[in-house]
């Protein structure tokens, strides 16, 4: 999310499991961030729209803050990626915990708070109960004044809070965005899709570790690039499904298939150093099922020896025609989002291929199409009727004298015309049976 929507953004920061995703959801209404007792479940930050009484903002959650620890790269990597969101932020919601109290690190997470110079709001998060309304002298020598008592759980006296914080902004009256296209970028874990959206937006937005499963929420960002907004999301590594760890992974991994299905354009990035695997021809083959328009990134070519590089893109590109032949219509792009090598032409690639899900061919063209597919091929003469119906995507009908002699290869040669003459680059075409009338 970028500040492209000229509307306030509001992060939610805190020690870990004072319950800021419970909250985030509780202000979005919906179950976005993944809640869990256990501790850095959240380890990047994530944006939502939030309407209230007709105001809206940009809500942001934030990883817990965690003091820096020498033998955990994560831990400064948070504290960085919570840094981000408090120097992007507006106004800053600071959560502790009204049922534990407030802890040594709550004063340093303050002392970081009253350097921004922005204005925050205590909340006091857990306060189930007005006997848990007890404002202490720990909670006042934080500076932020009396704190709001409420429950992310229950909602109680959440409401108050969002009438109060309501009033505090500063909203732009700029009209909302042109209509972007959806990106997603999907994969399995490390193999670089955090760095590809960070290369893409131009400055850090997602934590980026050699560890795996770094990424456990959907992180999106929206760029402008030649003058088409693109929404792009960065989605939690897909492990094997024996692979996958029952809890907080298997959560992440539904919201990424989710993501997917909602997406119009998916980048297949995969591992140059490692070459296509099975998990990789699986993930592109459910983005195809979905309808979706396909982007094979082949990321980390920058570690390929550059005596070896054509000799290692030929072969990548034979693996990929054999590995993922039912996506002969897919472009292939060979990136290196570290170093930033063609990933313009991948921005590039990204529009040109959302264009071809309008193709609309006109009804003269429809019918030069099926008079070229029967005097090709003297089998399909079976065909009565050949039209598209539909676009985003494309679907087309047809209507043939006997189904039963109507093979499958049959179907295949029909889109191999569609495609000689409207290549729909990208773009997964659909053809259906319709039965003919009597």
């Amino acid at each position: 999310m970028s500040k492209n929507y000229q509307q306030p953004l509001v992060a939610i920061v805190g020690r870990p499991n004072v319950g800021k995703s419970t909250f985030f959801n509780r202000l979005i209404g919906r179950r976005q961030a993944i809640e869990s007792e256990i501790p850095r479940t959240t380890r990047d930050r994530l944006y939502s729209e939030v309407n209230w009484c007709g105001k809206d903002f940009i809500l942001i959650d934030t990883a817990g803050l965690l003091e820096k620890d020498k033998k955990d790269d994560l831990v400064a990597i948070t504290r960085s990626s919570v840094q981000i969101a408090i120097e992007e932020a507006d106004i800053i919601i600071f959560l502790i915990d009204a049922k534990s109290g407030t802890a040594a690190y709550d004063r340093e997470i303050a002392k970081k708070l009253h350097k921004t110079k922005k204005p925050v709001f205590l909340i006091a998060n857990k306060a189930d109960n007005s006997k848990r309304e007890i404002i202490t002298r720990e909670m006042l020598s934080l500076g932020f004044g009396e704190p709001n008592f409420v429950s992310a759980i229950s909602g109680r006296r959440v409401a108050d809070f969002l009438d109060k914080l309501t009033l505090n902004l500063r909203f732009n009256k700029s009209e909302t965005p042109d209509k972007y296209i959806n990106v997603a970028i999907i994969g399995r874990p490390n193999v670089g899709k955090s760095t590809l959206l960070n290369t893409l937006v131009g400055k850090e937005k997602v934590i980026v570790s050699e560890s795996p499963g770094t990424t456990r929420d959907a992180i999106d960002a929206i760029i402008n690039f030649a003058g088409q907004k693109i929404r792009i999301v960065d989605t939690a590594g897909i492990r094997r499904r024996g692979k996958i760890d029952q809890g907080v992974e298997k959560i992440s991994t539904i919201r990424a298939l989710k993501i997917i299905r909602n997406c119009s354009v998916g980048i297949i990035l995969i591992d140059g150093t490692q070459g296509i695997t099975n998990q990789d021809a699986h993930l592109a083959g459910f983005t195809k099922e979905q309808g979706k328009s396909i982007i094979l990134a082949v990321n980390k070519i920058d570690n390929w020896p550059e005596d070896l590089k054509k000799e290692k893109i030929t072969k990548t590109i034979s693996d990929l025609q054999n590995k993922l032949a039912f996506l002969p219509f897919a472009p292939v792009i060979f990136i290196s989002a570290k170093e930033n090598i063609n990933t313009k032409v991948l921005l590039k690639k990204i529009i040109e291929v959302y264009s071809t899900r309008f193709i609309l061919i006109p009804e003269s063209g429809q019918k030069i199409l099926i008079s070229r597919i029967r005097d090709g091929n003297q089998q399909l003469s079976e065909i009565l009727k050949f039209w598209q119906e539909k676009i985003n995507p494309p679907v087309f009908k047809i209507t043939v004298k006997n189904k039963k002699r109507f093979h499958f290869s049959h179907l295949r040669y029909l889109e191999n015309c569609v495609r000689d003459y409207y290549p729909f680059l990208g773009t997964p075409i659909f053809i259906d049976f319709v039965n003919p009338r009597n």
